[in-house]
C-alpha cells in the first residue's frame, strides 16, 4: 500500500512539473515582443554612368632647363604676363637657402605686426592671458616632441610678449623690436643675394594659371581637336602613355575654359547635348563639378561625350586620364530596410474586361498602436534598402519620412493592433 502511495505521489509531481513548464513557456511567447521597427527617412541619390576619359585645356609648356625646381607661385594659382612662377637652382643646397627665406620672411612679418599693433591701445589683461596660452602651446610641442610648429609657436610668443611690453608702457621695446627688424632684414637682403647667383626664375610668358604639372600631353589634347573627336580616337588616345619634355618646368593654362572628353559603354545613356550635368571624381580629386555637355555621339556599342566647363580650373590642374561617374539622374524619395517593403496580390480589370492578378508593393507603418499599410513605389533597389515614394502623392495617409516602418513581424495586416 505504501509503494502504490509513493508511485502515485511521483506521478503527481511529474504532472505538476509538466504544467508548470507549459504555463511558464506560454506566458513567455505572450510577452515576447516580435514587432521590430525603424523609421523611414528622406534621401536623395545620385545615378550615373560610368565613363573613362581625358582632360583636355588650353596649355602652354614652360621651359627652365636643368635644376632644382622651387615654386613661387602655388598649384592653381593665377599668374599675370611676366610674373616670375618658379626658380630653378643650379645648386641643391639652395633650397635649404630659399627655406630660410620663407622663414625669415615670416619672422619679420611678425614682428612688424607686433610693432605696428604694440603702440595702439590694447587690454593687458588680454595679452596675459594670450601670452600664457602661447607658453602653454609651446610647453606641449616640446614635451610631445612635436618640433613642426615650434618655429612659429616660438614667433607668436616671443610678438605676444613684445606686445605685452608696450601695454604696460616699456619704451624700450620699440627700440629692441626694431632693432630685431633690422637685423633680420639684413640677413634676409644676404640671403637674397646668395641665392641670386645660383638660381634662375621662370617667368609667365602669357597670363593664366600655372601648374607644376607638366605630363606631355599639353600639345596632344587640345580642344582643337575636339569637334572632330571619334569613340574610336579618343579609345586609342586613353592607351597612350607621354611624358614631359626634358627641362620642362611646368605649364601655364592660358584658356578658360577646360573640357572633358568621356567614353561611356552602351548608347542608352540618355545623355542631351546642350543639357548640364553632374561629373564625380573620386580619383586624385574628390569633388563633384557641373559641367555643360557640349556635344554626344553614339558610335556603335559606345558614346563620345564631351563636357565644358568654366569652373574649378585651379582644382583640376594636375587631372589628366580619369575615371568619373556621370551623373544623369538624381531621385528623391523615402529610404527603407529592404525587409519592409512587402508585396500583395491584387485583382484588377483592364479596360478590355480581363481580370488580371497584379502585385501592388507597400509597407506597414504603426500608427498609435495598429498597423497601417501604404502603398508606395519602388524608385530605385539597392542591396540593403529600397528608394520608394508614395503612390498616391495626394493621399492624407501616404507613407512620410519619419513614419515609423514594420520589416519584422509575423502575420501583419492592415489594422492590426501591434501594441
Amino acid at each position: 500500500m505504501k509503494e502504490s502511495t509513493l508511485a502515485t505521489k511521483v506521478m503527481i509531481a511529474i504532472l505538476c512539473l509538466g504544467v508548470s513548464v507549459y504555463l511558464a513557456v506560454y506566458l513567455v511567447r505572450g510577452w515576447k515582443q516580435d514587432l521590430v521597427t525603424t523609421y523611414a527617412y528622406a534621401y536623395s541619390l545620385d545615378v550615373g554612368r560610368e565613363a573613362q576619359g581625358i582632360l583636355v585645356r588650353t596649355e602652354t609648356p614652360l621651359a627652365g632647363g636643368k635644376g632644382y625646381l622651387d615654386q613661387i607661385l602655388p598649384e592653381g594659382a593665377k599668374a599675370a604676363a611676366g610674373d616670375p612662377v618658379a626658380l630653378l637652382y643650379a645648386d641643391p643646397s639652395a633650397l635649404t637657402t630659399r627655406q630660410s627665406i620663407r622663414t625669415l620672411s615670416a619672422e619679420i612679418e611678425q614682428l612688424q605686426y607686433a610693432l605696428s599693433t604694440g603702440t595702439q591701445n590694447t587690454d593687458a589683461a588680454r595679452l596675459d592671458a594670450q601670452v600664457i596660452s602661447s607658453i602653454v602651446a609651446l610647453r606641449s610641442l616640446a614635451a610631445g616632441g612635436d618640433l613642426t610648429g615650434l618655429d612659429d609657436s616660438t614667433l607668436t610668443l616671443r610678438s605676444m610678449v613684445f606686445k605685452r611690453d608696450y601695454a604696460y608702457g616699456d619704451t624700450g621695446a620699440a627700440d629692441q623690436l626694431s632693432r630685431l627688424i633690422a637685423d633680420k632684414q639684413s640677413q634676409l637682403d644676404e640671403l637674397h643675394r646668395s641665392l641670386n647667383q645660383v638660381s634662375t626664375t621662370v617667368y609667365a610668358p602669357a597670363s593664366g594659371v600655372y601648374s607644376a604639372g607638366a605630363d606631355g600631353w599639353e600639345a596632344v589634347a587640345t580642344p582643337a581637336m575636339l569637334d572632330s573627336l571619334t569613340a574610336d580616337e579618343l579609345d586609342a588616345l586613353l592607351r597612350q602613355q607621354y611624358s614631359p619634355a626634358p627641362g620642362c618646368v611646368g605649364k601655364l593654362i592660358t584658356g578658360s575654359t577646360w573640357y572633358y572628353a568621356a567614353l561611356l559603354d552602351g548608347t542608352d545613356t540618355g545623355l542631351q547635348s546642350g543639357r548640364r550635368y553632374t561629373i564625380s571624381f573620386s580619383g586624385d580629386y574628390f569633388g563633384q563639378i557641373v559641367m555643360t555637355l557640349d556635344r554626344v555621339s553614339l558610335e556603335g556599342e559606345r558614346t563620345l561625350a564631351i563636357f565644358s566647363c568654366r569652373t574649378n580650373l585651379s582644382d583640376t590642374t594636375l587631372l589628366r586620364l580619369q575615371t568619373v561617374d556621370v551623373v544623369t539622374q538624381t531621385l528623391e524619395g523615402i529610404r527603407i530596410p529592404r525587409q519592409a517593403l512587402r508585396v500583395e496580390t491584387a485583382e484588377e480589370t483592364g479596360e478590355d474586361g480581363a481580370v488580371r492578378q497584379v502585385n501592388r508593393y507597400g509597407v506597414f507603418t504603426v500608427v498609435g498602436a495598429q498597423a497601417e499599410w501604404h502603398e508606395v513605389e519602388v524608385l530605385y533597389t539597392d542591396d540593403s534598402y529600397y528608394l520608394v515614394r508614395p503612390a498616391d502623392l495626394e493621399d492624407a495617409k501616404r507613407l512620410r519620412p519619419g513614419d515609423e516602418v514594420i520589416f519584422n513581424s509575423a502575420g501583419i495586416y492592415h489594422g492590426k493592433v501591434v501594441r
